[in-house]
């Protein structure tokens, strides 16, 4: 399942690996795949966010909301 976010945002691909970084599979500049409550995800740039083997449309929205949410804290 693929999710696409409602407005045009921008992810720093770095900063967000360094983020994510305990969870981090593989990256490169275009995105980063991670592992987030068990489920493995890719993360676009676009903030578009791809759940492999996940059909959960209710929770695939609240973990997006959720990792948009690490991904924008302030450290």
């Amino acid at each position: 399942m693929m999710l696409n976010p409602s407005s045009k945002i921008s992810i720093p691909m770095e900063d967000a690996c360094g983020i994510l970084k305990e969870s981090v599979l593989r990256s490169s500049k275009d995105m980063i795949e991670f592992m987030y409550k068990d489920i493995k995800l890719t993360i676009y740039p676009n903030g578009s966010i791809m759940f492999y083997h996940f059909t959960d449309f209710d929770a695939a929205c609240t973990y997006a909301d959720e990792i948009f949410g690490l991904l924008t804290e302030t450290h």
